[in-house]
């Protein structure tokens, strides 16, 4: 997760630095990015929450197996 939000960070400053020209703003030069650490708490949250919804079904399935039944083929 922690790879992700740095390589996102770099992404975003990347995307900043792109000019960025139409007629209907013409006082904006580049994309407008906000820096602000709320988002990526938000995004760290998110992660965190779906990686362990997506762990739990599989965790609470594999808990109710006896592997020596797995193993014997049964």
């Amino acid at each position: 997760a922690a790879g992700g939000l740095l390589f996102g960070f770099l992404a975003q400053l990347g995307i900043d630095s792109l000019p960025f020209e139409t007629e209907a703003l013409p006082t904006i030069k580049t994309f407008p990015v906000d820096y602000a650490p709320k988002y990526y708490i938000i995004a760290s949250v998110f992660a965190l929450l779906t990686t362990y919804v997506a762990g739990l079904f599989p965790a609470r399935k594999a808990a109710r197996i006896d592997p020596v039944e797995i193993i014997r083929g049964k």
